[in-house]
């Protein structure tokens, strides 16, 4: 008995298999579900149709195989690409330490296929437009970001303009197609959009939406619909992040997209296994790493110190008698306190620990370095700026509701060395052009390995004209279980990624700044 799997860019269908074959095939597409108190068991595998999303498709197979089964995977003709190989999408030359951009390219040329993972870093960006170039179809980059959607249609209309310069000229005067906050414009190039507003424009329209509304919605869905059916190259940058289905049914809608290009620093980290299972559903197994470790031994990024500080609770009392007075019954932190009292009093409201945030901050400014300090709440981010003014820093922040425009005017400051450090919950996030800074002191807490990572990663950018290193602060919180088992958490990330554990000081030591001049 030989099994055939025959799958397109969207389905895949198995033909010649028992009921004990579909059985195994439905085994390897289950997982784990949780809703509420309910637990139990779903499958990707449609038994009464024998089909399961394409993405699957050459894991069933291999997997088949390996369990002495006869398989053959076959795939529908992919449309040729039209694009070079090794694109050149701007003016810098090339560098053979970048050679897994195209290598990731060639890989989804010959795979259709692939979850690209890139450290924050790598250049996520640039292998989109290089994909884009050699695909040389009508392209689709979904995120679900607004900040990135703008920033990725600043990066593919630059690449436009450049491949028009050099080579392309039907290109000449192309625009990049933008769906999202409030814009609706269809290029047959490239596009960019957001997750959230494809999947408003295709919803069900509500019962007692007004006649003259429900026909506009329902002829622009249908638009989109055509729209998304003549997508060749799909294009989903941590797409996974979004939570419920809608990145998942939005690609599905593609289905002519023989290219599908995840690009992600973190594909498997969402707590939702079904969330996991979709993205490979739609973009298959990963074909392409780029570790941290690859991007610092060849100073694509800097090379990383980090240092830790065992913080205790030392309530600030002016201003908790201030500002807290009504919302607590005592201020007093203790090891089976509360989390998000912990985290007021222990983290925001806890002057020993803001007062060590300055002296790092000092610190690097005495050995020449600007700093960026990250907070995860408003008030703390204002309580540090106000105790570093004091101390004589030259400081600015940055928070959530700071435009692009400020936002970048701010990090620009940092740049030129018109301030010593900039504070902000939002500095490392996408959509800004973050400068090379000397150190980071990660004062806000919290345990989220995907932003841990981003924002490590981001502020490594790499230095020019002086030592390729970079300094991180972060803190040990004893004085509650949930904010110390933060802590623990925060450094097991660095501790277990290579790369960064080289860096890693024992809790309590101090820098050594003679790497300014060694390294």
């Amino acid at each position: 008995m030989t099994v055939r799997i025959v799958s397109n860019a969207v389905n895949a269908m198995v033909s010649g298999a028992d009921d004990n074959v579909k059985r195994l095939v439905q085994e390897m597409l289950s997982y784990e579900v949780e809703a509420g108190d309910w637990k139990g068991t779903s499958t990707m595998f449609n038994w009464s149709k024998n089909a399961f999303p394409a993405g699957f498709a050459k894991s069933v197979a291999a997997n088949l195989v390996k369990a002495g089964i006869k398989c053959v995977h076959i795939r529908k003709d992919k449309v040729p690409a039209l694009g070079k190989p090794n694109p050149a999408v701007n003016p810098f030359p090339y560098n053979p330490d970048y050679a897994y951009q195209d290598q990731a390219v060639e890989t989804l040329v010959r795979e259709g296929m692939m979850i690209a993972q890139i450290a924050t870093g790598g250049g996520k960006s640039n292998v989109a437009c290089k994909a884009a170039a050699r695909i040389g179809r009508m392209t689709l980059f979904l995120t679900t970001r607004s900040v990135l959607m703008f920033q990725m249609a600043d990066n593919f209309q630059k690449s436009i303009d450049y491949r028009a310069e050099n080579g392309e000229p039907w290109l000449k005067g192309q625009k990049v197609g933008i769906i999202g906050s409030g814009e609706f414009q269809v290029s047959r190039h490239i596009n960019v959009a957001t997750v959230q507003t494809l999947a408003s424009f295709l919803e069900e329209p509500p019962r007692d939406m007004p006649a003259e509304k429900k026909v506009y919605h329902l002829k622009r869905r249908e638009l989109v619909k055509r729209f998304l059916s003549s997508v060749s190259l799909l294009i989903l940058e941590e797409a996974h992040e979004s939570s419920g289905s809608n990145f998942y049914d939005i690609a599905r809608l593609c289905i002519n997209a023989d290219y599908r290009l995840a690009l992600t620093a973190t594909p498997f980290m969402k707590a939702s296994t079904e969330a996991n299972m979709r993205l490979m559903a739609v973009a298959g197994r990963i074909e392409i790493k780029v570790t941290e470790k690859y991007l610092i031994e060849r100073g694509i990024l800097a090379k990383p110190y980090f240092v830790y500080h065992k913080i205790a609770y030392t309530p600030d009392e002016a201003r908790i008698r201030a500002e807290l007075a009504s919302k607590h019954l005592n201020f007093r932190v203790g090891m089976s306190t509360p989390y998000q009292k912990a985290y007021q009093l222990g983290i925001v409201y806890n002057i020993g620990r803001n007062e060590a945030v300055v002296r790092d901050a000092l610190m690097y400014r005495d050995h020449g370095l600007n700093c960026m300090t990250l907070v995860r709440i408003k008030r703390h981010g204002q309580i540090l700026m106000e105790m570093m003014k004091e101390s004589g820093l030259r400081v600015d922040f940055i928070y959530g509701e700071s435009n692009q425009s400020t936002r970048q005017a701010k990090l620009n400051s940092l740049a030129a060395g018109k301030i010593d450090v900039l504070i902000g919950s939002t500095i490392l996030d996408v959509g800004v052009d973050v400068p090379s800074v000397g150190a980071v002191i990660l004062a806000g807490g919290g345990k989220a390995e995907v932003e841990m990572r981003q924002r490590v990663g981001r502020g490594l950018r790499a230095k020019k004209n002086q030592a390729n290193v970079c300094f991180i602060s972060d803190f040990i919180d004893i004085s509650n279980k949930h904010l110390m088992s933060h802590s623990y958490e925060r450094k097991h990330i660095i501790d277990t990624t290579p790369g960064f554990a080289e860096g890693v000081l024992p809790v309590g030591s101090s820098f050594d700044f003679g790497v300014l001049q060694r390294d």
